[in-house]
């Protein structure tokens, strides 16, 4: 079973295939080398600025599977107090 890509997705592979043809149009261009060196060191802020947007959507996605990960034990130890008997018993 797939499971439907995000939209965020689409932008990240997006942004990633902007700055290989950035790099790539760089590595062909002949220019001075102070033009070229600031030229990569934008490509490299914005690698940078990515890298934080990746980060802080895995950081998110890691809390959700941790709250779903805690949400399902809770419920499986429902189920087996259950299945054992020991729901049934009155908390004195």
């Amino acid at each position: 079973m797939t499971q439907a890509r995000e939209p965020d997705d689409n932008d990240t592979n997006r942004a990633l295939r902007r700055l290989d043809r950035r790099v790539r149009r760089l590595e062909d261009t002949q220019m001075p080398a102070s033009e070229l060196n600031d030229s990569f060191n934008r490509v490299y802020d914005e690698m940078d600025a990515l890298e934080a947007q990746i980060d802080t959507r895995f950081d998110a996605l890691e809390a959700k599977i941790d709250r779903q990960y805690e949400e399902m034990n809770l419920k499986f130890a429902t189920i087996m107090r259950h299945l054992t008997g020991e729901g049934n018993n009155p908390i004195l």
